[in-house]
């Protein structure tokens, strides 16, 4: 009976030493959390010693069973790798790499540049930084709208959002989350928003001049504007490169105000603008006021179809001198309201466009538009032909060239007038053609571009190119144009 007892024994222990147990469990628990490893030899139905090994302690328990379970408090300290084997010598079983995920805690958005302001075409980099977390996951919101990483406005890495050259789109509030990568009970932290502003570089800058009369002296009223950008900027009045004075302001313009004297030439202004970025000069501005005075002159104008037809006319009143002209016109010695169906105003009134000519004798009156208490100083009639067609003045409007254009040399004082030539196309009355490719001035250029542009359009009406013109700075080309009434 001993004998068999100690076969049985020996047996057992024999067994042992081929044993290889399953270890499973967890590879991420929180901090503080319990969690448990099973150790089993599977198919195996007698009671075993298991021991729980982990690699950098070595044996940290043992258990008595047919498949037993290991309880594990979670420390910083308890990451590492788990196995277990059988005791007496037994195969050591698979190992389970475990880490310590710390819950996250305090999500906020850093940005570089700090504050967020920042000009277009500059860079921008987000960043979601946590006060404790690990094993994070992170997650992007534009505008409250989550951001989709393969939409091409930006670049995602992990915490770091990056937009390479910022624009007005990327411009407006953000936020990130940052989440532990746990797949029971995941945690998260939103952060705070932060607003993104994004400006526009300021481009164009102009000067204009009017003058007025402030009940005791003459005032030149220099105004400064950009077409686009974004303030606060720094205005700048100078006077022949001398500063004259400066102002701060939260807008695209500024004015600045000059006393002067009638006839006196003060020099040249311009306007100065600027920013962090960027620095602008404005054409000069002629500080030499001139009163109305002279002979007036009316010029008429007959514009003519492709057909040699008169189809309306155009009269210009051109006083001998005079730097800010009022205009007013008659015929047959009644005032002309300022527009109607039948004749338009233009240029501050200097053109008068007849749509509708009834024959008759027509007369400019000029004087200057800061002295009401100025004569008025009249031309000489001129007669106008009756025309047979009837037509309907759509509007006028203005297109700034490229600086490549030649607009030729004028006499100073006289922009020049070039030929009236008129266009038969279908073409909508909002019809506005893009020219600022045009490289040349040249007429038969200027009306295939327009004619291209306006057959373009499907459907409309039959419209006619009536004359265009040059203003005094030289830096814009003004269209008029007419509609065929039914």
């Amino acid at each position: 009976m001993m004998s068999r007892s100690l076969c049985f024994l020996f047996m057992s222990l024999g067994a042992g030493l081929h044993l290889k147990p399953v270890l499973s469990g967890p590879r991420l628990a929180y901090r503080g959390s319990q969690v448990q490893f099973e150790c089993k030899v599977p198919d195996w139905l007698s009671p075993l010693t298991f021991e729980l090994w982990k690699d950098t302690e070595g044996l940290i328990a043992t258990e008595h069973n047919i498949n037993v379970t290991f309880d594990l408090q979670v420390t910083e300290g308890s990451e590492g790798e788990y196995s277990c084997r059988v005791t007496n010598g037994g195969l050591s079983s698979n190992t389970i790499p475990f880490q310590t995920v710390i819950p996250v805690l305090g999500a906020r958005v850093s940005a570089d540049p700090h504050p967020p302001l920042l000009y277009e075409g500059q860079k921008l980099v987000l960043r979601c930084e946590v006060r404790k977390g690990t094993h994070l996951s992170f997650s992007w919101f534009h505008n409250q709208q989550q951001v989709n990483p393969s939409s091409g406005l930006y670049r995602i890495n992990a915490d770091t959002l990056t937009v390479d050259s910022a624009g007005e789109r990327h411009a407006g509030i953000y936020s990130c989350m940052a989440e532990n990568q746990v797949t029971v009970n995941p945690r998260f932290s939103s952060s705070p928003n932060i607003q993104v502003i994004v400006k526009k570089h300021i481009s164009q800058l102009s000067a204009s001049l009017w003058v007025w009369w402030d009940g005791a002296a003459l005032q030149a009223n220099i105004s400064c504007a950009v077409a686009s950008g974004s303030p606060p900027l720094l205005f700048t009045l100078l006077l022949d490169g001398r500063q004259l004075e400066q102002k701060h302001v939260d807008a695209l313009s500024s004015s600045f105000s000059v006393p002067i004297l009638m006839g006196q030439d003060l020099g040249s202004a311009r306007c100065r603008a600027q920013t962090d970025t960027r620095t602008l000069l404005s054409d000069p501005v002629h500080l030499h006021v001139v009163p109305v005075g002279g002979a007036v002159h009316v010029m008429l104008t007959y514009l003519h179809d492709v057909n040699a037809m008169t189809e309306a006319a155009l009269l210009k009143c051109v006083p001998e001198r005079g730097t800010f002209p009022q205009f007013s016109w008659s015929v047959n010695h009644s005032s002309l309201p300022a527009g109607g169906d039948a004749h338009a105003v233009s240029d501050r009134g200097q053109i008068l466009i007849l749509t509708d000519i009834n024959s008759g004798y027509y007369r400019c009156c000029v004087r200057d538009s800061f002295n009401e208490s100025s004569v008025w100083l009249e031309s000489a009639e001129v007669f106008v032909q009756r025309t047979g067609e009837r037509f309907t003045f759509i509007r006028s409007f203005s297109f700034r060239p490229s600086p490549f254009i030649n607009l030729g040399s004028p006499q100073r004082d006289e922009p020049p007038t070039y030929p009236a030539y008129v266009l038969r196309s279908r073409c909508p009355s909002s019809c506005n053609p893009s020219l600022g490719n045009i490289h040349t001035l040249q007429l038969m250029v200027f009306l295939y571009v327009l004619y291209r542009s306006c057959i373009a359009v499907d459907g409309g009406h039959r419209i006619s190119l009536l004359w265009f013109s040059v203003d005094g700075d030289r830096r814009r080309l003004n269209f008029y144009v007419l509609e065929h009434r039914a």
